[in-house]
């Protein structure tokens, strides 16, 4: 993904990590499925490992998109808009999701923590916010 931007063969790519096969390389032989439904105990250790571990991955990738040094002496990191997360909370609640948002490219304001589940405010207006500001233009995203 690094060399891809480096040498502008895209500016655009999702990567979806497949968690099963992930979990198991952890050591841990639980499914992401039953995982997600953690009570104390195994699930909730395993999640715990996981989460670690994709705290560490993700790190490392920031950390290598700002070693990437563009002509102007800018970084990768600088124009990216990178966004990590989730598609749920926990068990099946689908509000407020985490997500983690970084890079300089989307024009964000970095350095907050923003807790969303007493607000009805969709996610999908973050999405909106990130298109707008990496020029997309677009007056709307998702359900509104």
């Amino acid at each position: 993904m690094i060399a891809a931007l480096q040498v502008d063969a895209t500016r655009v790519f999702t990567y979806r990590q497949p968690v099963d096969t992930f979990i198991r390389s952890l050591g841990a032989t639980i499914t992401s499925h039953n995982m997600s439904h953690y009570t104390v105990g195994t699930r909730k250790e395993v999640a715990k490992m996981r989460d670690e571990k994709q705290s560490e991955l993700l790190a490392y990738f920031i950390d290598k998109l700002k070693a990437s040094k563009e002509a102007d002496g800018s970084s990768l990191f600088d124009h990216v808009s990178l966004s990590y997360g989730s598609n749920i909370n926990s068990i099946h609640n689908l509000d407020n999701c985490p997500t983690v948002i970084a890079g300089g490219g989307a024009n964000v304001k970095h350095g907050r923590h923003l807790l969303m589940s007493d607000s009805k405010t969709p996610l999908c207006n973050l999405w909106l916010s990130l298109l707008q500001g990496v020029g997309v233009n677009v007056e709307q995203h998702g359900s509104h």
